[in-house]
């Protein structure tokens, strides 16, 4: 099922605030605006925050370390080029200097018989036992359970599409605060905003260095009315969490509003935008050895107040709500909203569990017929595919047949046979193919006798003294001209 989170401003109470109170230095905590120890503040700053569970997948980051001129990765020791990592192994795809086609029919095609499979056979075995594809069992009625913690001003939703006249069944438990439940059509963030107002008083016993405090959860552009009557003189102050909290622990401090020994006050508090949403506290303070007996009444104005009435189903200030059922009005995605209104509980977060049954009205059947046209278009691309691989293969046979059976007398991987070696006629001595005369004895290749030659070339020379032609080493006669070189 669909679901997310997130936060939002503040609410309304008819009760009243929240009271508490303590001795200066003692054990008395509040909830401040300050923000949390991960960084993220409270919601009652009206920061969103996402309650669902943490981000999982494949993707994930991870560093490279530098190792001489590789460099190292997770999955692999080396780094390798893009056409031999694990998702372009030859044995799927081919060496990159191959079709991509060729590869899989190239192994026998059993890649391509899994793909079929998978895409053809596996969805037909999921039809006949449970349509895979939904939240929703065969019929199309969906039982979802779900437990969340919210922190306050936040709110949990989950939405499934709903045919009209479909009957929702729903139960929602929360602990140890109350919340706010509401199902509507529309996402949380199309709720209207309203202003309320509200009173509470109150008559109480302040002893010796204690104090008694009443919170309340405002935003910028409320006002807070208070009037009170106190048997002794006695301090009155309006502070957010955390100056109390710093008032409280004998530190530096700075109030809203701060009166000093008096018995009786009046007055009203507006909350502006410097000062920002957060939960404001009234705090009565004696000092004195004597306890004080305050009877008080205050009337606030809350602004930017979600209105749940514009939901199909709301119930406001609950821990508990037993199973109901509703009827779906119109077809659509219907959201099932569960709210921590920051002006209902003081705590700073609640447990929720949800339970929820209702029809969707598209049974596997349907579903079914709906996903056939997707299946289709799978089996003709894969249709294409083989027969691609398959003219491929044919084309590479059809090259190889066509390719001649002696190799090449250039090839390195070939033997050429020696060509028969020529002897003189006289001395025997073996005659290079361009010899014309013996290098050894002077005589002619043709076997005529040895000319007599008036020219000798002078020993050690490299070139004859008569054609010019190159002379080996320890040659006595010319091999081209048959002159005669000197000892």
């Amino acid at each position: 099922m669909p679901r997310g989170g997130g936060g939002r401003g503040g609410g309304s109470r008819g009760g009243g605030g929240f009271r508490g109170g303590g001795f200066r230095g003692g054990g008395a905590s509040f909830r401040s605006s300050r923000g949390r120890t991960s960084g993220r503040p409270f919601g009652r700053t009206g920061a969103r925050r996402t309650v669902t569970r943490s981000t999982q997948g494949p993707y994930r980051h991870r560093s490279y370390r530098r190792y001489g001129r590789h460099y190292r990765h997770w999955y692999y020791p080396y780094y390798r080029p893009w056409y031999r990592r694990w998702w372009y192994h030859p044995w799927w795809s081919g060496y990159y200097y191959r079709p991509w086609y060729y590869s899989p029919v190239y192994v026998g095609g059993g890649i391509i018989f899994i793909i079929i499979f998978a895409l053809i056979a596996l969805p037909l075995l999921g039809i006949a036992m449970a349509f895979p594809f939904g939240n929703a069992d065969t019929s199309g009625v969906v039982n979802y359970r779900s437990t969340e913690t919210l922190y306050y001003n936040e709110y949990w939703y989950e939405y499934e599409n709903i045919n009209q006249g479909n009957e929702i069944t729903f139960s929602v438990q929360s602990s140890p605060s109350k919340i706010s439940f509401a199902i509507w059509d529309q996402p949380f963030e199309s709720f209207p905003l309203t202003t309320k107002s509200g009173s509470f008083s109150d008559q109480f016993l302040v002893h010796s260095d204690g104090y008694e405090y009443y919170s309340l959860y405002l935003k910028p552009g409320s006002t807070i009315d208070y009037d009170f009557n106190a048997s002794n003189p006695i301090d009155f102050f309006i502070a957010d969490g955390y100056n109390l909290n710093e008032w409280n622990s004998y530190d530096s401090y700075s109030f809203e509003l701060e009166i000093n020994s008096t018995m009786a006050d009046s007055g009203s508090l507006l909350i502006t935008a410097s000062m920002g949403a957060k939960d404001y506290y009234l705090v009565w303070y004696n000092k004195e050895i004597t306890a004080v007996d305050v009877e008080f009444i205050v009337n606030y104005t809350a602004t930017d107040v979600i209105d749940l009435t514009e939901a199909e189903y709301y119930v406001e200030a609950v821990d508990m709500i037993s199973e109901t059922s509703i009827t779906a009005p119109n077809d659509g995605n219907w959201y099932f909203f569960v709210y921590f209104d920051p002006m209902n509980s003081p705590e700073e977060s609640t447990s929720v569990t949800f339970d929820v049954s209702y029809d969707t009205g598209v049974n596997s059947i349907d579903r079914w017929i709906d996903f056939r046209p997707i299946l289709i278009i799978i089996g003709i691309i894969v249709c294409i595919v083989i027969i691609a691989a398959v003219l491929a293969r044919r084309s590479q046979k059809k090259l190889k047949a066509k390719a001649p059976s002696k190799p090449s007398a250039k090839s390195p991987y070939v033997k050429v046979k020696p060509t028969p070696s020529v002897t003189c006629v006289r001395c025997g001595s073996e005659l290079k193919p361009n010899d014309q005369f013996c290098r050894n004895c002077g005589g002619k290749r043709e076997g005529r006798a040895v000319g007599g030659s008036s020219i000798t070339t002078p020993a050690k020379s490299k070139i004859c003294a008569y054609c010019g032609s190159k002379i080996p080493a320890k040659a006595k006669f010319c091999g081209v001209c048959g002159t005669k070189i000197g000892e």
